[in-house]
């Protein structure tokens, strides 16, 4: 997988492995259930070493091998109760990253649906089996954060955390992007549906017996409570598709452990299954959250809800269903409100299989008619939406609803005898209680006698909507609004017409008939056709009789009147409005005929003979083409097998009229997938006959008119006539065609099939016979003469339909209409064989969307019937689109696909559209078909100057359009007889200077290269002697071919080598092309030779054109990169193709062989690290390794002089490595190179430091390093780059030359690396960093972080010796100088990772001694070095992965963070806290003297390099160095607030608190938080502090919810204490967070808050003020404090109204009463109360209606002035 998935990066990867790379990860998570037992530890030893935060990529790549790879089986040596702390522990390491956290719960998710099934001893009592109270505390509390939900409020003094979310932000999606490739890791399951799996197999139940649903149950309770708000549709946002989703998602994970546990093969143990009073507890809970969404603002959020709503429904029916009937029926009857209609009519559509099913829910059959009459008026074509709403509601009730009256039947007195009289008695006020079934048998029969009337007013309905269909263009519908709602609408009516009894069949019939024959509307022609379609498919034996005699004569009638005589050949002909009444009847017929199967033997006579009037008299477009659909339905209905229904009940018992007669006892139920009993439509002999009869009577007669048109007989006909006489006898044909494809199973050739061309595979040796599998074909028997005819039709028809397309390419290659409908009947002839695809791909599309709608976890498939028929039909067209493909040639079929080919390249584009997408069609349907089609296909590109040039030019458009198609380009990505050809025509394709030629080659160039992937030849196996001879004789095959292939590689190389060097003779756009190919086409198996090397450098590298350097950059770096690899394998050409060569220096040793101090191996790692490199030292340049765990054996480098010396270049590389060390010795290549590298970008985006000009110059100087012109030439060029310090893309080309200088010296011999360093590039390196520019700056950082990423730091000490060489000056007026070091050695920090501790402590120390720096750009700078420096402070460093296990052990619960110990997080914190303190205490008393303010600027300088090293650390993903400093500073920043004489600084402050906020704190830290805000709340003089802490402490409590454990309540009391502050904010702000931790936690605290606010309010008496003799009102001793208590109480109050803004509880409208009476109070208590009434009218009156019954007479009364007026909400 790392070789697959994580090349190096000098290693060439295609676009097109994406798709493979994915396999292999899907691969490795289905094999994960495979593994043994023995290999987690395992696992664990290889992937737990490679952890660090210091990189999101290499942090996500070792996530991701855990998450895909851990095992979950509980049995084992070591299970998931022994790494789950561990698990834990690495997540609380890294925070703000989405993918990051949804990884773990994919993780935790498949653990806790293993579990289940664990033995006793695994499985631990007192928690959740392997899972503790507090680990699934944690994940609860990511749950808040996935959802992403806005928390806080504003505040009075105009600063506001309105902004925040439980989420992770804008900063979570950047520390997402940083993982890059390593996201190919990622579960690519939802992580809501692992969320939901984790809360679902959590929950058990007691075993103590009390009536307790469980503990993740009351989890699920209280994360719900706590986001009830969110899902209100007033309060909609994109958190609302995020909860509901979860919500879907949970209930959807709940349910099929419902319904596997209830199986009885379950073996999860009873006493951990779920309970019904679970079942009923988790229903209570999500029921409300799923009905509030159910009208929600956005289709996404509706869906789920349905979705959450019919799987409840399914769990607990009576508690479900009569709440969302009474929000269904107001809807329904509204006629205000058109969202909520459509979307209750969505929401009975998606439960309508629960509701009425009688076994299930026996209350719902009574709902049934009155919800079908309330859906009629939602039929309504001004309004589609609800409309195809509406009809799918109708579709999915009626799909398991006999539609029968059954209230003649009479009642089962036996039944009604058991039912309890008191029972009976029907409460008008309850609708929906739940009576005995016999009661509820009864309303349901009562209620069918409304079927009747349905059943006309919904044709009524359907009529009214074909009346004013919009008007038709001629062409076929495309998808548009109108054709959708056209398509549901008649499926709707194929459903009602299947569930009719015999009497209303009659009436739809009736109705129908007479709508169709009393009236003609050009507008609905071919809507009313499928409608009687639907019809007589029913009862074919009515529909014919009422329909088939009056067509006939109508349409015979309107043949005599000179209907259709007017000849018209295009498709986008007008239609003529007098033959309206003729196309309206011929549909009728057609659609009729259809369906009717045997019956149309009855009427046989009748129906040749319209046929023949069609087919003779119409001479019209529309006319003939629908003569011929006649013949093409009539031939179908015959030959094709088919069901025969789609009732919801078998035909036995659909039959059965006692069965039928209890009809409504089987509403709802769904079929039995193992007993469906369909019944089928096969050909009897008698339709066979008639089948032959028709091809007679049309087909031949049409066949011999061609022949006599094709011979001239045609002569005194104008050129219009002929075209309508071919396009007549053309349709005749292609539907002839199409009606017959089941007829045979062959073309009627008995010659032997062709071999193919090719390479000889063997998929294309299969013989046909071995691929066709029976699937119904009407003649089967070969001896039959009847077959043997049949035969001869189709072999005659592909003849004739060659001899058609070599007449029209010779004689009328001008009439297109004609050449059209003959390359439809090729395309028909070679392609199909019974099935249409794109008909059957829409039959499989409504398949599976009805089924989805259906569908529910653990069902077994059992769906209505009418489904399951159509799922089986689906299976037989399945067999007949298999034998359509893999099939053999015959000498007719190359000659029809040759055809194709010739009139793809016409020169009308719109013949040559239709042939060249029926060619691709085609093409793949035959094996070998390649070799006929590709040699010409690539002909064509060729110059061909004996054609004329727009000949030509169109032929060569119309081969490279055939080339795009995907079948045909295939051919020429796999099979090596043609990648040759194509490549090359391609980039010879120069001679034609068309522009919509040149834009098609470069888009099929992209296309290629986009698709292009190079496998190796030689097919890497374990071998076992061959002894078998067929086996010897397979496998000298495969040898030749390998040989053949490389062959014709090694040749197609050379010739692109040829064509490249021919000059100018190739334009450069076809020049880049060639190299492009040419740099794809390099293969590590096959030697690189000179010529290659050449044209690489001197052709690409050195050209003019950026895009050829580019292709030239990576050329020469797979060559040397190559080289290399060839040389270490030795010969083996499997290590090649394996990428497992190995570099001789690469050792893996054992960590005591390492390190003498195994004990404490990172202690010795870092005391190495500030020296330089020695001849002894065993280099580890993987800055993973030893971060937090050292493996067994550590994988790193030996030196040169300890390995001795590297093996010679490879002999069959000698002459390309040769040519490139000669061209890089050369000092005019390195003059020419460099001076392109330093060009100026073409865009902006380039401009900036290319890491693949670094791994090239790294590249050449690993590889010669033995030949010192080479770096001498490299050195003049550089110390010429340098010194240029005022040209900026000079300075990018010298970095990027000098870090492929100090990355290249990697295997150098130590003496040639110190001297390199000591002679000139130290010197070079310090005086070019000292000079750099604001232009340059970026350049040399990203230069230094370079060459410190992934190495050693002992090969670094040189390079950081020569960057702290110029240390920070404190004292200097240079900023950006001084910001520049600091840049400097946060470039090496970056690139170093936690290996740079060993220099941070002294520099640490500096920093924090100059926190008081003056310029704002150097404490920036400081303050993120400080974050950097103390972020590597903490380094696990565990010796082993079971050191690191056992640590974890020791807090199982997994709630102790991972950080520094306390000892020295006071060391790093005392400096900077004593600093502030001194600094404070200062400015304090220099407060007193004004005069003096340099102290104080000093103290604002550090307080502001201390917010910068905050807002950095907050910003940060790995927070696991500096987290457990955060609280220190707490109260320090909110001290800073109270300098507000300093803009700058408050905003600082501003931006550090909101990130607090937003912080996510492990859980062994969130009660010192807690503590912290608690004290600063209750204790800071300054009213500001107070008011900007309570928002902070509001998004707090709700962020960690789950972790306050036992802190609620002092919280809460801190709160309302302050509700008797002396400042009105910070009162008002109190109100506004206590409303909000009632809401989300605390409602059990409703009643005694309630009681006690109310106390206050009316029981706190207000002394009498008076006025002085000045009038002036006097307030006596006490009143302040009296009126601060009432207003506190009118506060209270007013805060648990607003906490409820959707909904009127029990308590409310006492509590609003009790405000309404103080409203006569002072000013505060009106201004409170009015603005708690004004809020309570704007969120309560959508639902006053509803919410008005809460209220008695007499609190309305009392109420009437603060509410609004009742006639507001009439």
């Amino acid at each position: 997988m790392e070789r697959c998935l994580f090349p190096k990066s000098r290693q060439r990867t295609y676009i097109s492995d994406q798709k493979h790379l994915q396999s292999i990860v899907r691969l490795a998570e289905h094999a994960e259930r495979y593994f043994a037992p023995e290999a987690t530890q395992e696992i664990l030893d290889t992937v737990l070493p490679r952890f660090t935060t210091h990189s999101v990529h290499d942090m996500m790549q070792a996530q991701g091998y855990l998450v895909l790879l851990l095992p979950t089986n509980p049995i084992g040596p070591l299970t998931a109760k022994d790494y789950l702390p561990t698990v834990f522990s690495l997540w609380s390491m890294a925070t703000r990253s989405r993918t990051y956290e949804c990884q773990f719960i994919s993780l935790l998710g498949r653990i806790a649906v293993s579990q289940m099934n664990a033995p006793p001893e695994y499985w631990d009592s007192n928690d959740i089996g392997v899972f503790t109270h507090d680990q699934i505390k944690t994940v609860f509390s990511s749950t808040l954060r996935l959802m992403n939900l806005p928390v806080g409020s504003k505040s009075n003094d105009g600063t506001s955390t309105s902004t925040s979310t439980t989420g992770y932000g804008s900063a979570g999606l950047k520390i997402d992007m940083k993982a890059l490739h390593a996201s190919v890791l990622q579960n690519n399951n939802s992580r809501y549906l692992c969320l939901a799996k984790f809360i679902v197999y959590t929950m058990v139940p007691r075993k103590d017996g009390e009536q307790d649903p469980g503990f993740s149950l009351s989890l699920l309770g209280e994360l719900i409570q706590a986001v009830e708000l969110y899902f209100h549709p007033s309060n909609n946002g994109m958190w609302s598709f995020l909860l509901t989703t979860l919500v879907r998602y949970v209930t959807y994970a709940f349910i099929k452990r419902w319904r596997h546990e209830q199986e009885p093969d379950c073996d999860t143990p009873p006493e951990r299954r779920l309970t019904p009073l679970m079942r009923r507890k988790f229903v209570e809970i999500l029921k409300p959250v799923a009905l509030l969404s159910m009208f929600g603002k956005d289709p996404l959020t509706i869906a789920a809800a349905e979705v959450t709503i019919r799987f409840l429904a399914w769990l607990e029916p009576e508690l479900v269903f009569p709440s969302l009937l009474e929000r269904i029926y107001p809807s329904l009857e509204t006629l205000t409100e058109t969202h909520r209609t459509t979307s209750a009519l969505s929401i009975v559509a998606a439960v309508s299989l629960p509701l009425l099913s009688r076994d299930h829910y026996p209350s719902g059959g009574k709902h049934l008619v009155p919800l079908l009459h309330l859906a009629i008026p939602g039929i309504d074509l001004n309004d589609p939406v609800k409309t195809i709403t509406a009809l799918m509601f109708i579709t999915n009730a009626i799909m398991t609803v006999p539609i029968f009256d059954l209230t003649m039947v009479p009642n089962d007195d036996a039944e009604m005898m058991d039912v309890d009289p008191m029972d009976m008695m029907v409460d008008d006020t309850d609708p929906f209680k739940v009576l005995p079934r016999p009661l509820e048998d009864q309303f349901t029969k009562m209620s069918s006698g409304q079927f009747e009337e349905w059943v006309a007013k919904f044709l009524r309905r359907i009529f009214t909507i074909l009346e004013n269909m919009p008007q038709e263009d001629g062409k076929k519908q495309s998808e548009t609004m109108e054709a959708n709602l056209t398509q549901i609408m008649l499926h709707t009516c194929e459903i009602v017409f299947s569930q009719l009894s015999e009497d209303l069949y009659d009436l739809a019939l009736r109705l129908i008939a007479d709508f169709a024959t009393e009236q003609v509307l050009p507008n609905a022609v071919r809507a009313l056709g499928s409608l009687c379609d639907s019809i007589a498919s029913i009862h074919p034996k009515k529909a014919a009789k009422k329909f088939i005699p009056i067509c006939c004569e109508r349409i015979k009638n309107e043949l005599e009147h000179g209907a259709a005589s007017t000849m018209t050949n295009a498709d986008t002909a007008s239609l003529i409005q007098s033959d309206a009444t003729l196309h309206w009847y011929q549909h009728i017929l057609f659609s009729v005929v259809a369906s009717i199967g045997s019956e149309w033997l009855v009427y046989q006579s009748d129906l040749l003979d319209i046929g023949q009037a069609m087919v003779s008299q119409c001479r019209s477009r529309r006319g003939m083409m629908w003569g011929g659909k006649f013949l093409r339905h009539s031939l179908k209905t015959l030959l094709c097998t088919y069901p025969l229904d789609y009732r919801s009940l078998p035909p036995q018992e659909w039959a059965d009229a006692k069965l039928m007669d209890k009809s409504h006892q089987l509403w709802g139920r769904p079929a039995d997938p193992k007993h469906i009993d369909v019944q089928w439509h096969t050909p009897s002999p008698a339709e066979k006959d008639m089948a032959l009869t028709l091809l007679d009577t049309f087909l031949i007669p049409a066949m011999d008119r061609l022949q006599e048109l094709m011979t001239g007989s045609h002569v005194q006909m104008d050129s219009h006539a002929v075209t309508n006489d071919f396009c007549r006898q053309l349709a005749i044909v292609r539907n002839c065609l199409i009606g017959t494809t089941t007829m045979v199973a062959d073309d009627g050739e008995d010659i032997a099939p062709l071999k193919p061309q090719g390479d000889g595979n063997i998929e294309e040796t299969n013989p046909l016979q071995s691929d066709v599998i029976i699937a119904g074909y009407a003649f089967t028997d070969p001896a039959d003469p009847k077959t043997q005819l049949a035969r001869e039709y189709r072999a005659r028809l592909g003849k004739l339909l060659h001899d058609l397309v070599q007449y029209f390419s010779k004689e009328r290659d001008n009439d297109v209409e004609s050449i059209k409908i003959l390359v439809k009947a090729l395309r028909l002839y070679l392609s199909e064989r019974g099935v249409d695809k794109t008909w059957f791909e829409r039959v499989k599309h409504g398949y599976n969307y009805s089924k989805n709608l259906f569908k529910s976890p653990g069902d077994k498939k059992r769906y209505p019937r009418s489904l399951l028929v159509l799922r089986a039909y689906i299976a037989h067209l399945q067999r007949l689109k298999h034998n359509s493909m893999r099939r053999v040639r015959t000498p007719i079929h190359d000659a029809l696909l040759k055809d194709l080919l010739l009139l793809s390249t016409s020169s009308y584009s719109e013949i040559r559209k239709v042939s060249q997408s029926a060619l691709g069609s085609s093409a793949r349907c035959y094996l070998g078909s390649k070799d006929v089609l590709l040699p010409e296909i690539l002909a064509l590109l060729k110059h061909q100057p004996e054609l004329d040039p727009l000949t030509a030019k169109q032929q060569m458009k119309g081969a490279l359009y055939l080339l795009k198609h995907r079948s045909i380009q295939l051919w020429c990505l796999r099979d090596w007889k043609y990648i040759p050809a194509f490549i090359l025509s391609l980039c010879q394709a120069h001679h034609s200077d068309d522009l919509s030629i040149q834009e098609l080659v470069r888009k099929l160039f992209l296309e290629y290269i986009t698709q292009f992937y190079q496998c190796s030849f030689k097919l890497v196996y374990q071998q076992e002697p061959l002894t078998n001879p067929l086996h010897l004789k397979l496998h000298q095959k495969v040898q030749d071919r390998l040989t053949n292939h490389r062959s014709i590689h090694h040749q197609l190389t050379l010739d692109l080598v040829a064509l490249l060097q021919s000059g100018d003779k190739l334009h450069w756009r076809f020049a880049t092309m060639a190299a492009n190919f040419l740099e794809l086409l390099i293969r590590v198996e096959l030697a690189p030779t000179r010529d290659l090397a050449n044209t690489f450098v001197r052709t690409c590298l050195l050209s003019e054109l950026p895009a050829m350097r580019r292709i030239g950059i990576s050329g020469v770096m797979q060559l040397l990169l190559f080289i290399k690899q060839r040389t270490f394998a030795n010969g083996n050409e499997d290590l090649l193709i394996m990428r497992s060569t190995r570099h001789p220096l690469k050792k893996a040793k054992p960590l005591n062989a390492v390190f003498t101090n195994a004990s404490n191996p990172t202690q010795a790692f870092l005391s190495l690290a500030t020296s330089p490199t020695s001849t002894s030292s065993f280099l580890i340049d993987d800055p993973t390794v030893g971060w937090y765990a050292w493996p067994k054996e550590v994988v790193g480098y030996v030196t040169l002089e300890e390995a001795g010396q590297l093996p010679e270049i490879e002999h069959d590389s000698r002459d390309a490595y040769d040519a490139l060390v000669a061209l890089f010795k050369s000092a005019d290549t390195w003059k020419s190179m460099m001076d392109y590298m330093a060009q100026e970008a073409n865009q902006k985006q380039d401009d900036r430091f290319n890491s693949s000009h670094v791994r090239l110059y790294a590249s050449v100087f690993q590889m010669m390093y033995q030949h010192p012109e080479v770096i001498a030439c490299a050195r003049e060029q550089l110390e010429r780059l340098c010194s240029m310090t005022d040209q900026k893309h000079m300075q990018r080309a010298a970095s990027e030359l000098m870090a492929g200088l100090v990355r290249g010296t990697k295997h150098w011999p130590l003496a040639m690396t110190t001297s390199l360093w000591q002679d000139w590039l130290g010197a070079l390196v310090t005086s070019t960093l000292t000079n750099v520019t604001p232009d340059t700056h970026t350049y040399w950082s990203t230069f230094l972080r370079c060459c410190c990423s992934r190495r050693d730091p002992r090969r670094l000490v040189p390079l950081v010796q020569a960057v702290l060489a110029t240390g920070f000056d404190p004292t200097s007026d240079a900023a950006f100088t001084e910001a520049s070091k600091l840049t400097y050695v946060h470039s090496i920090i970056m690139g170093m990772k936690w290996r740079f501790q060993p220099w941070s402590g002294d520099l640490l120390a500096l920093y924090i001694q100059n926190l008081n720096h003056p310029y704002k750009q150097v404490r920036e700078v400081l303050g993120r070095n400080m974050n950097d420096m103390m972020q590597i402070q903490w380094i696990p460093g565990f010796a082993s992965v079971s050191d690191a296990l056992n640590a974890s052990l020791s807090h199982p619960g997994g709630n102790q963070t991972p950080s520094l110990p306390t000892l020295e997080i006071d060391l790093l914190l005392r400096p900077i806290l004593e600093t502030l303190d001194i600094e404070c205490q200062h400015d304090i008393q220099l407060d007193q003297q004004p005069l003096q303010g340099r102290a104080k600027t000093h103290h604002y300088a550090s307080c502001k390099t201390v917010l910068c090293w905050l807002r950095e650390a907050l910003s940060t993903w790995h927070v696991t160095g500096t987290l457990k400093l955060i609280p220190a500073f707490l109260p320090v920043v909110f001290r800073m607030l109270q300098f507000s004489e300093d803009q700058d600084l408050q905003q600082s402050t501003s931006k550090v608190l909101s990130k607090m906020a937003q912080m996510n704190f492990p859980p062994d830290m969130v009660s010192g938080m807690v503590d912290q805000l608690l004290h600063i709340l209750t204790t800071s003089p300054n009213w500001h502090v107070r008011v900007r802490t309570l928002p902070l402490l509001q998004v707090f409590f709700f962020k960690h919810l789950f972790l306050l454990d036992g802190q609620v309540i002092a919280i809460m009391d801190a709160i309302g204490s302050l509700l008797l502050d002396h400042r009105l904010e910070v009162r008002h702000m109190a109100s506004i967070t206590l409303g909000g931790l009632v809401r989300c936690s605390q409602r059990d605290a409703i009643d005694s808050l309630r009681q006690r606010y109310t106390a206050l309010l009316v029981h706190t008496k207000l002394p009498k003020r008076h006025r002085n003799e000045k009038g002036k009102l006097i307030e006596p001793e006490g009143f302040h404090d009296a009126l601060l208590r009432k207003h506190a109480g009118a506060l209270g109050l007013a805060c648990l109204v607003n906490a409820f803004p959707y909904e009127v509880p029990s308590w409310m409208p006492s509590v609003l009463c009790t405000l309404a009476n103080c409203m006569s109070g002072p000013a505060e208590i009106q201004a409170t109360i009015r603005t708690t009434f004004s809020d309570f009218r704007r969120t309560h009156s959508d639902t006053w209606h509803e919410d008005i019954n809460k209220f008695t007479e007499d609190q309305l009364s009392l109420l009437s002035d603060m509410l609004i007026s009742p006639s507001y909400y009439a």
